[in-house]
């Protein structure tokens, strides 16, 4: 698309009614962010799952709840966000030059390149299984920690220009509506791609043999099927859509700069407020997204690491959650649009603790002789799960509500939406890593707890060790959302 010219820059666009050509826009990025997410969702779970089968192999079963197993998972984990943090400064500024859509793209099919990269993990670890176990789980620890890395280069392309492009085509009387479709693209695209990664896992049959050799011929394929989905996202991108607004002035790539802008956007004035319960989402995010498939694994293994049935029910627990806050997102944004989006949010704030007592009672009765008898944990209790839902129902009013007062400010500031966004991106990263580093240290010390015979039950200390980590991240955006001034109405 050609440079728009100082009418065009000059157009509110809060006064603009969208038009179908709108719609088709945002309908396809939604449409491709969803294929992208469930790509994510899937790598998470094969790289966390092939990370626990080398821990497992390498020292054990019984010590794939140990601190040290904790610490490999953290380490591997934080490098993508690491990535997005260093580059989402430059690619939120450089959409906003060139336009969105070349860096959406590059983006995409950047990961799906990355993905096949992913493969090698698994065979360089049962190379150097032969040499020795632990010089084998330390190779595989690293390629994985540098891999997730150069995934984190390209998926921090692909957030701040995202959002920059559904800020740019949507107006006051839509833009939270917009922003939950988005929300519900990235949640619906983590579960799918999760079950995705559970089933791929399971199809392969790694837990069906017992050979290092044969498992790690079955993880590295299971990463070719994914590669897919990313292509046909890049497909929809390129045909789809069509490029936002551009300058002529090139910026040239700068890291402490482009750094030090994302991170000064989320400080201005306007926007700092909404700094704690971001964090304190992201860092829930990131957290739930690790450490809950991670436990869930480890703890459904039991004692041999070999249940064939452990891909689906370690997976049950996040993939219920996140259906559930995916469900009603367009729903909020619908009714924040008209209500307000600080009274929606005090609504949800209000009702959350009371749903959750009010679930937990009623579904006692279905859940108490499976949890209380221990024949079936929570992490494959279906009624317990269930009996959380209405009050995730109520807490998922939260990520659309607040990324649209975030496309608020950018539009009354005059901002560049990469511009504003990118800041957005820097904050859900620095979140993510605090809940990915902040869960393993949790987890880490009821781990600790374990080994010196504090707790005697494993399972139970990294239940406890997860879930006091995610209350405590849930009273930072309680709040949060709290102190939140009038203005976010």
């Amino acid at each position: 698309m050609a440079t728009v010219s100082v009418d065009e820059n000059e157009l509110n666009i809060d006064e603009m009614t969208p038009s179908k050509k709108v719609s088709k826009e945002i309908i396809f990025l939604v449409i491709s962010t969803l294929f992208l997410r469930i790509g994510f969702g899937a790598i998470l779970i094969i790289f966390d799952w092939t990370l626990v089968w080398g821990i497992e192999n390498a020292l054990g079963v019984a010590e794939h709840s140990s601190v040290e197993s904790i610490l490999m998972t953290s380490f591997a984990a934080i490098t993508y966000l690491i990535a997005e943090i260093m580059m989402t400064g430059y690619y939120g500024n450089k959409s906003d030059r060139i336009g969105a859509k070349p860096v959406v793209i590059f983006a995409t099919f950047g990961s799906m390149i990355v993905i096949l990269l992913y493969m090698p993990s698994s065979i360089i670890f049962e190379k150097f299984y032969i040499i020795h176990p632990f010089i084998a789980l330390t190779l595989l620890t690293g390629y994985l920690a540098a891999i997730h890395f150069i995934h984190g280069i390209f998926a921090s392309a692909t957030v701040a220009p995202t959002l920059g492009f559904i800020n740019h085509y949507s107006n006051s009387t839509n833009r939270t509506l917009h922003m939950a479709y988005f929300d519900n693209a990235i949640l619906y695209g983590r579960a799918l791609g999760m079950i995705s990664g559970a089933f791929v896992w399971i199809a392969f049959g790694v837990d069906n043999t017992t050979s290092i050799t044969e498992q790690s011929r079955r993880i590295a394929y299971s990463y070719l099927p994914l590669s897919l989905l990313l292509l046909i996202a890049t497909l929809i991108l390129y045909f789809g859509l069509e490029n936002t607004p551009k300058k002529e002035e090139v910026k040239p790539f700068n890291l402490k700069e482009d750094v030090k802008i994302a991170y000064s956007v989320m400080l201005a004035e306007e926007r700092k407020p909404l700094l704690l319960p971001w964090l304190s989402i992201a860092a829930l995010i990131g957290s739930a997204s690790i450490w809950g498939p991670s436990v869930a694994f480890r703890i459904a293994g039991g004692g041999n690491g070999q249940n064939s049935e452990r891909g689906f029910d370690a997976i049950l627990p996040i993939m219920m959650v996140l259906f559930a806050l995916a469900l009603p997102a367009p729903f909020w944004g619908w009714i924040a649009d008209r209500k307000g989006k600080k009274k929606v949010m005090q609504f949800g704030l209000f009702s959350m603790p009371i749903a959750l007592i009010l679930g937990l009672a009623i579904g006692f009765p279905f859940y108490k002789e499976a949890l209380l008898n221990q024949e079936a944990s929570i992490i494959s209790n279906i009624p317990f799960l269930l009996s959380l839902a209405p009050s995730i129902f109520f807490f998922s009013a939260f990520i659309p509500i607040l990324i649209g007062s975030l496309g608020e400010t950018a539009k009354k500031e005059k901002k560049e939406d990469g511009h504003v966004m990118s800041g957005y991106h820097f904050v859900i990263a620095l979140g993510e890593i605090i809940g990915i580093l902040g869960g393993g240290l949790f987890i880490g010390f009821f781990a600790l707890l374990h080994t010196i015979g504090l707790i005697k039950d494993a399972d139970i200390a990294l239940l406890v060790g997860f879930v006091l980590f995610e209350v405590i991240l849930v009273a930072g955006m309680t709040i949060g959302i709290i102190r939140l001034p009038d203005r976010y109405h």
